[in-house]
């Protein structure tokens, strides 16, 4: 529930011209607010006094804008985009955690449906070796289940079954985490809350020098695992994303071509 600090209120109506829910109104010549907040921080952003207070919500990494808010050259953002790739080559290099948590607060930031703020994070580097097992373990119930295996398109069947025979056969061949020091589990009720942030994530990743792999034969195969699941204290259901992460063994010289766009106008 929103709050209004009346003695730096000064009555302008910014928050409730900003307001969707109409939540907001103003009294008396102050602002007050009923109990249909949803906690979007629109009011709290706009306000020229600083008169809200969020107290269900954290003000670490709250910044002030100097007239007008940061702002990135848009042909910059867009090489930036461009020049991202799949990493399946990582260096054997530990992620330092104060790096990891700066990269989290690109989820952290990222918009949820209803700002329902559902989205949460399992990292796994320390414990990655044991929990690979497990990771092994689900795919090899997908292979070993005629059912499910058949609902796989052959292509990926046998890129499953390649990989399950260098993994069991003992080679020491690991195509599946590519020498990753960790995995990033992004798991939230929405799958358009858990993409958004995972994809931000990514970026800032990037930006600090690391790469990412969305594996969907890890999620695959945690989602049919019920010991992982439980391991980690979450459902199936809740699995968004799985992200190898790490520094990039690999340098690339340009980025790539893609289909043209896609667009209807109207």
């Amino acid at each position: 529930m929103v709050e209004i600090l009346t003695e730096k209120c000064i009555g302008c109506g910014q928050c409730v011209k900003e307001c969707f829910p109409k939540c907001l109104s103003i009294v008396d010549g102050k602002a007050c607010a009923n109990d249909m907040c949803i906690d979007c921080g629109h009011c709290y952003a706009v306000c020229p006094t600083n008169a809200i207070n969020l107290p269900e919500q954290s003000e670490e990494g709250v910044i002030e804008f100097n007239n007008s808010k940061p702002t990135i050259d848009s042909e910059l953002m867009l090489n930036f985009i461009k020049s991202r790739r799949s990493i399946r080559n990582y260096k054997d290099k530990k992620i330092p955690t104060q790096t990891m948590e700066h990269i989290l607060q690109a989820g952290r930031f990222t918009p949820t449906g209803g700002n329902i703020q559902d989205v949460h994070y399992i990292f796994i580097q320390d414990n990655l070796e044991t929990f690979k097992k497990m990771v092994w373990d689900g795919l090899n119930t997908i292979l070993t289940d005629p059912e499910r295996v058949n609902s796989i398109q052959e292509r990926y069947r046998i890129i499953l079954q390649n990989l399950w025979e260098a993994y069991s056969n003992g080679t020491g061949e690991d195509r599946l985490f590519f020498n990753s020091p960790a995995l990033l589990i992004v798991n939230s009720n929405s799958a358009l809350n858990g993409g958004l942030a995972s994809s931000n994530i990514e970026l800032m990743a990037n930006s600090e020098g690391l790469g990412v792999l969305y594996s969907g034969f890890i999620q695959m195969a945690l989602s049919i695992n019920p010991a992982a699941c439980e391991y980690l204290n979450i459902t199936p259901d809740q699995i968004k994303s799985c992200m190898l992460i790490g520094y990039p063994n690999v340098s690339y010289r340009r980025t790539v071509p893609r289909k043209p766009t896609n667009i209807q106008w109207m």
